[in-house]
């Protein structure tokens, strides 16, 4: 059923404000960051992996959460990914400070790029299908206008939110996420299925593939380029990768269809 402008132009929005959260979230947490280990009596390492555990989970877990946005339904993921964003985003703002507050944080600040993986291919998904062919290039670089200049917004409101504390930086994310589910409710943007196996195999290899380039090329800044854990990691991440690619083109149902690139 083909979406008149305003239809579609309200998908749009709710797209945008679904995943500014994790937009603005790539650049606020730097800025609070010293007030964070000062309140946490965090180390070097513990303060490195509030900044990049959610980074870390969102590129190891980026296909299988496309993926399952076609299998189950992309609003459903979207809506999904938007209550799991926001709910960790407020348990990292309750983080204690003392006991296990350093690790609590990292955990769920992984959570909130585990959530971030299945929330933004689904809302680019939505996007695309809402627009028709003709329309779809204006929409998408509007689309990614406005999210991209979202990180731009992260270190003037981190730093006036960590004026008032910077469990702020993380509790701000659930107003945002409440707009969201609220246009996406009135929006009612595409939630088509398309039920097929999910290949847990390709699955692992992707994740595992990912995770670990990603975690050699954040952590080179602390082990050094040089070091053997950071090489390892790079270059294992880059054998899977490599296993994964020979894999998936061989699947009747492949987690990510590489033919498209051809």
């Amino acid at each position: 059923m083909t979406r008149s402008s305003s239809g579609t132009g309200l998908v749009l929005a709710a797209m945008v404000f679904a995943v500014a959260m994790t937009f603005i979230d790539q650049t606020i947490v730097a800025v609070s960051m010293p007030d964070i280990q000062q309140d946490l009596h965090l180390s070097a390492t513990g303060a490195q992996w509030i900044i990049n555990a959610d980074l870390l989970a969102l590129a190891a877990l980026f296909a299988l959460g496309g993926k399952l946005g076609d299998v189950f339904g992309r609003r459903r993921m979207v809506v999904l990914g938007v209550v799991g964003f926001a709910t960790a985003s407020g348990l990292c703002g309750l983080t204690p400070t003392s006991g296990a507050g350093q690790e609590w944080i990292i955990v769920f600040r992984a959570v909130q790029g585990a959530f971030a993986a299945l929330l933004f291919p689904a809302s680019v998904g939505i996007v695309i299908a809402a627009y028709p062919p003709d329309r779809r290039g204006r929409a998408m670089a509007i689309f990614f206008a406005i999210t991209g200049g979202l990180t731009a917004v992260g270190p003037l409101a981190g730093g006036v939110l960590t004026e008032w504390t910077w469990r702020a930086i993380f509790w701000v994310n659930i107003p945002v996420a409440i707009i969201a589910l609220v246009l996406i409710a009135r929006a009612k943007p595409d939630d088509t299925r398309r039920p097929q196996p999910i290949n847990y195999t390709s699955t692992l290899l992707v994740c595992s593939a990912m995770g670990l380039v990603v975690l050699g090329l954040q952590q080179s800044s602390l082990w050094g380029w040089g070091d053997p854990a950071t090489i390892g990691c790079i270059a294992v991440g880059l054998v899977l990768s490599v296993v994964y690619v020979a894999r998936e083109l061989r699947q009747r149902y492949p987690l990510l269809n590489l033919r498209i690139f051809a």
